[in-house]
């Protein structure tokens, strides 16, 4: 089967899981609305998405419970009820082994953490002549404030005119590296374990018209800055946070379509702040199989400034 019409088939049935979340679903009725036996919709769907359908289902149901305990004054048993679960007692087990904590809890730290939004399809290119198609499911989380240690230098973002970050930034981390390198050189131990974090200050500044203020650095609970480095306060602020499997025009497409597909169509605003890129061990820009998540500021729709 030709892998655009698996996608397509595979997107309708995340239509129906999408459309009928607050009813009994089961594989065999889902089943029924694909070309596939049961057995062969749970191998495609785990193949294609990552998650076997009621992982899926479960999933959102419980991200949809967090929302509710932290929006609304319902009790947990009707919130339990309108979620799918027949007890106050399966729906806490369950949530405890998606949030790592009581429904109870999560109310009482009024923060979203761990929240999965549905998948959503969009479009890569490897080159112009190959586009691929893809699942996505972004996540909800709070971050708490933190300290990064590190540098910083303005550049032309994803809405300039002008764009330049895909080769000012890897300069900056560059340069950075090679200090870092030097200053472990000249001491007797390795002052630094923290992992690379970049950081975008989308805050507006009339000095630095379409620019954003990027800082490459590492982030710490406490220590002193290395005689190159600056420091940089980053508030708690909960975010959208996007993974991205590839190399730097990856994560490019994946921005353009969060910003043009994905925040439109959900329950949440963009809001100036600092966005995080977060970066796997020996994560390489040129590599295509490199993986990251890039994190963006967000609030709910009815959350005022």
């Amino acid at each position: 089967m030709a892998l655009t019409t698996r996608f397509t088939r595979i997107e309708k049935i995340l239509d129906y899981i999408h459309a009928n979340l607050d009813k009994s679903i089961n594989v065999t009725e889902i089943a029924e609305q694909s070309c596939w036996s049961r057995w062969q919709l749970q191998r495609v769907f785990l193949e294609t998405t990552g998650l076997t359908v009621a992982q899926y289902i479960r999933e959102l149901r419980l991200s949809h419970a967090a929302e509710q305990l932290l929006s609304s004054n319902a009790k947990h048993f009707e919130i339990a009820l309108e979620c799918g679960f027949e007890s106050d007692v399966s729906f806490s087990r369950a949530f405890k082994q998606l949030f790592s904590c009581s429904p109870r809890e999560y109310r009482q730290r009024g923060q979203r953490h761990g929240l999965r939004t549905p998948l959503l399809c969009h479009t890569t290119s490897k080159s112009p002549w190959t586009p691929t198609k893809a699942f996505m499911q972004i996540r909800i989380e709070s971050h708490n404030a933190f300290t990064l240690y590190g540098i910083s230098t303005w550049v032309h973002g994803l809405s300039s005119s002008k764009p330049n970050f895909q080769t000012s930034v890897p300069k900056l981390w560059k340069w950075l590296e090679n200090q870092h390198s030097l200053y472990q050189q000249s001491q007797s131990r390795l002052h630094l374990e923290e992992n690379a974090l970049g950081v975008v200050n989308t805050y507006d500044n009339s000095d630095y018209p379409q620019q954003v203020l990027y800082w490459a650095g590492y982030q710490s609970t406490h220590r002193d800055p290395l005689p190159f480095e600056e420091i940089l306060e980053v508030p708690t602020q909960e975010y959208a946070v996007i993974p991205i499997h590839g190399n730097a025009q990856a994560i490019k497409e994946a921005l353009t379509w969060f910003l043009c597909h994905w925040l439109p169509e959900s329950n949440y605003d963009g809001v100036s702040g600092f966005e995080l890129e977060k970066y796997e061990p020996n994560y390489d820009a040129n590599n295509p199989d490199s993986d990251m998540e890039y994190w963006i500021p967000i609030r709910p729709h009815t959350q005022t400034a």
